[in-house]
């Protein structure tokens, strides 16, 4: 392959991997919430939402895709309990559960009168067909709708803040905005998917590379220079939804953060093309959905009940519990999320930069004043 085109493929892999359903709700909700300091929000959550995760696949990239040499800290039971806590964050107890409820918000445009319990179980109906059967739909409507989204958002950029002006900005709320979207980049939970999902994209670069220190050291110039294609289009995504969370915060009032962006999208683009934007919304999450499931339903499987659970019983506790965490709905997700994720994020980043120095200069994890020195100032900003 073209190492050019080996780059940009490599770019927008890592792109895929991080956009899901939560890109598309906090970044408006830290704008509507930044009082006028949008740039300082757009900072807050450019930190955690895009540099953090990205330093975590340079992390993985330094071990090889090795998740247990990269948390060897943690021991072997650890890291099986790490990961099972991790998955389960992202499959049936965080992501996937909020991929259900962000869906049913596009859908509320389309159908107001769409109940959420109602709307989740047939979405885990056909996550549970898809996923069954394996069926090669979700890669065909994976790669399809990435650049529709994009376009979506690009056209709503547009219009949305060519068609109105900014309301004006409070005095004294810049580090309110700043922290307030630093963590809320932590709900994107991002860098625990950069852990998992990381391995994908190293095995793609290893393809194309040999072992030996001169083509690793190629390798990594290639994840350099794709990592500022994937953090730029994910940074501007980003950066535009902020803004029009602020420019549009007198309508976003009270509404549900899982529906703002299909409102943004109603009133910048009208009532024809906005049910186009609603539905490839709804089909975004549902390929999420299903590719979080099958991973949670395969570690369960594999992993927790050693072979013994088959296929479709994994799918349907994974989806079962999906599907009782989806009618606590967005808010309710979030606010039992937003304190562990405020626990545990801090750590982990703090043993990401430690891995990293680790490889780089001989920074030790044992070495925990360091450690715990950077998760606390974290913790306390």
């Amino acid at each position: 392959m073209n190492k050019k085109w080996l780059v940009l493929s490599t770019g927008f892999a890592l792109f895929s991997m991080f956009f899901g359903s939560g890109n598309l709700v906090f970044p408006i909700t830290v704008g509507q919430e930044s009082e006028g300091h949008y740039l300082l929000a757009t900072l807050g959550i450019l930190l955690t939402g895009v540099l953090v995760p990205f330093l975590g696949v340079f992390g993985m990239m330094l071990y090889d895709g090795d998740i247990h040499d990269f948390f060897r800290c943690f021991g072997k039971k650890g890291t099986f309990l790490f990961s099972l806590f991790a998955l389960a964050l992202m499959g049936p107890f965080g992501v996937l559960a909020r991929c259900l409820t962000v869906a049913h918000g596009a859908w509320l445009l389309l159908f107001p009168t769409a109940s959420l319990p109602m709307t989740s179980l047939a979405l885990c109906l056909v996550i549970y067909l898809l996923t069954v059967n394996k069926n090669n739909i979700v890669t065909i409507l994976g790669a399809a709708l990435t650049p529709f989204l994009l376009l979506s958002i690009a056209l709503i950029a547009y219009f949305g803040m060519s068609q109105s002006s900014f309301p004006v900005a409070s005095a004294d709320k810049g580090w309110e905005a700043l922290k307030n979207g630093f963590f809320q980049g932590y709900q994107t939970m991002d860098l625990l998917a950069a852990f998992f999902f990381s391995r994908f994209v190293i095995k793609h670069l290893a393809s194309h590379f040999s072992a030996s220190s001169t083509e690793r050291s190629s390798g990594l110039h290639v994840f350099f220079r794709a990592s500022l294609i994937g953090a730029g289009l994910l940074s501007a995504v980003y950066a535009a939804l902020v803004m029009l969370g602020w420019n549009y915060s007198s309508l976003l009032f009270n509404k549900p953060p899982q529906e703002m962006l299909g409102y943004i999208a109603m009133a910048s683009l009208g009532s024809m093309a906005a049910p186009c934007v609603c539905l490839a919304v709804i089909f975004a999450c549902l390929t999420t959905a299903i590719v979080l499931t099958s991973l949670f339903a395969d570690f369960l499987r594999h992993e927790v009940s050693d072979d013994k659970l088959g296929n479709s019983t994994a799918l349907l506790i994974t989806l079962g519990i999906g599907f009782g965490v989806s009618t606590l709905d967005f808010a309710g997700i979030a606010r039992f999320l937003g304190p562990v994720l405020e626990a545990i994020y801090p750590a982990l980043i703090a043993l990401t930069v430690v891995n990293i120095g680790n490889k780089f200069w001989g920074v030790k994890v044992t070495h925990w004043p360091f450690t715990l020195t950077l998760a606390a100032k974290l913790c306390c900003l």
